[in-house]
């Protein structure tokens, strides 16, 4: 389904919520970290000490998000490159929240949530949250442009994938749903089309891949060879409801 199948087990803090800064706080914050930025942007072009600037970009930036946030710091490593901002709680409740409601609902508020927060995009949980929302969507759009269908994930003879699309006559198909965190731009490689031409082979059932980007002409052309060799595989971009021409015609000539 995702990008990773998997999310790393919840970080545990062992100090308390601290309370938000306030308005004189976050002021005083936003000033000192855009006179950080500015003197961290001159010194690029006025000294060779290239750390010392970035240094200074990096403090800047740092009380900026704590201006914009309104968080205090919580913890600051610099030994092992990390900063952590209590921010990243409020994230993580955010997020817990999201997997609670449905898809189309879950995809608002993602959008809602990078934003006004774009950094949470670097997050594992938020990139899994947003392919869980996918696929949830994914199988929507199958139940509205098939209404005779039903969505099952429990049959053994579709390991492997994420949910098979059953219709009346024993016109079947599985699915695997690839979802991007970077969309069109990053798009799928050939050894994803690989992985699924793998599992299709020697299947009586057709294999459909969906996903919110598009394969590298390498890929497209692995996909075309299978094709014409008898693979019953076939590959359709569904980002929003107005690709649900390209998905309905896709699915429907391997129902056939």
């Amino acid at each position: 389904m995702t990008e990773s199948n998997a999310v790393g087990g919840e970080v545990t803090d062992d100090v308390g919520e601290p309370e938000p800064l306030s308005f004189w706080s976050r002021a005083a914050a936003g000033g000192i970290g855009f006179t950080l930025c500015g003197a961290g942007v001159v010194a690029v072009f006025s000294t060779e000490n290239q750390a010392g600037s970035a240094t200074l970009i990096l403090a800047g930036a740092l009380f900026i998000l704590l201006a914009i946030g309104g968080n205090p710091l919580h913890s600051l490593g610099f030994g092992d490159a990390q900063m952590r901002v209590a921010v990243q709680r409020r994230r993580r409740r955010a997020l817990a929240g999201v997997a609670e409601v449905p898809p189309q609902e879950a995809r608002t508020a993602l959008d809602a949530l990078q934003t006004v927060d774009p950094g949470i995009r670097n997050e594992i949980s938020f990139r899994y949250a947003s392919a869980h929302a996918y696929e949830g969507l994914i199988r929507q759009r199958f139940l509205s442009l098939f209404p005779d269908s039903a969505i099952s994930t429990s049959q053994p003879d579709y390991d492997g994938f994420d949910f098979s699309v059953h219709r009346p006559e024993d016109r079947d198909i599985a699915v695997d749903v690839k979802y991007r965190p970077d969309g069109i731009t990053r798009m799928l490689a050939r050894e994803h089309v690989e992985q699924l031409l793998s599992q299709a082979r020697g299947r009586v059932v057709p294999v459909l891949l969906v996903s919110n980007s598009g394969l590298t002409p390498s890929a497209h052309g692995r996909l075309r060879e299978a094709q014409s060799a008898g693979v019953k595989v076939g590959f359709a971009v569904w980002r929003d409801e107005h690709d649900d021409e390209a998905l309905l015609t896709t699915a429907q000539s391997l129902f056939e």
